[in-house]
């Protein structure tokens, strides 16, 4: 009888080991200095290293990073992440990914998206620089600006009171349905800034048939001292408010 016994407890504990799930092994932690990243999510690619800024022609700002190793740009438009692949012996560079083109030539970068879209965007000094000025434009209600707005930026000199100012440069932008902060980059003829010159920025926002909507209404002197420009944040008043 005490055999019958230990043979039944015997084969108790073996069912009861059979019916416990195995351990499951916890998952390494992660590297230290490394990005969390959410369970059952992996980056698309990598983040930007060493990218270039760009003003683009609708006001956005962008950024690009070339991994020559690779052959990948990887490029920043509108908030969103591209990874293009480099065409070899393509000149300018370009670099495609499904219906997205992207050429660099020098400082311009053209974006191609499907059959229309096409944005031209130009790269950002690091430092500031003779002949190049950039900066943002904002303004202080929440109205938001119609796609299709065209934002005027103008190098003028002032120096004469009783006269209207002289243009020395412009750029203009026109948006595609975004708002401010818009962002501009200028360039301009050094030699046109003689050294009696009051050189000072303009700004304007204006429907595409023409209408003023928005205006700077004080004055921005720029390139003081003669030295080159650091970026310049201009505010614009809607019209009627004030002008120049």
């Amino acid at each position: 009888m005490k055999t019958v016994f230990a043979l039944a407890a015997v084969l108790l504990a073996t069912t009861a080991c059979a019916q416990v799930p195995p351990l499951e092994a916890s998952p390494a932690p992660p590297a230290a200095g490394s990005p969390a990243v959410p369970a059952g999510e992996v980056p698309a690619v990598l983040p930007l290293r060493a990218p270039d800024t760009l003003i683009c022609a609708n006001g956005d700002m962008a950024t690009i990073d070339h991994d020559q190793a690779a052959g990948i740009m990887r490029a920043v438009f509108g908030g969103q992440l591209l990874a293009l692949q480099e065409q070899v012996g393509h000149k300018p560079a370009r670099f495609v990914t499904g219906s997205d083109t992207l050429e660099v030539d020098g400082d311009m970068v053209h974006l191609s998206r499907g059959k229309e879209e096409r944005l031209t965007c130009q790269k950002v000094p690091e430092a500031p620089v003779s002949g190049t000025m950039w900066g943002t434009l904002a303004k202080l209600d929440r109205m938001a600006l119609p796609a299709g707005t065209r934002a005027k930026v103008l190098l003028v000199d002032a120096a004469r009171a009783d006269a209207p100012s002289v243009e020395i440069a412009s750029t203009i932008l026109t948006t595609t349905g975004n708002q401010v902060p818009l962002h501009f980059i200028l360039t301009y003829d050094p030699e046109k800034i003689g050294p009696q010159a009051r050189p000072m920025l303009q700004a304007r926002f204006e429907t595409l048939g023409g209408q003023l909507l928005y205006i700077t209404d004080t004055a921005n002197p720029v390139l003081e001292d003669g030295q080159p420009q650091p970026p310049v944040d201009l505010t614009l008043v809607r019209a009627g408010q004030g002008g120049q």
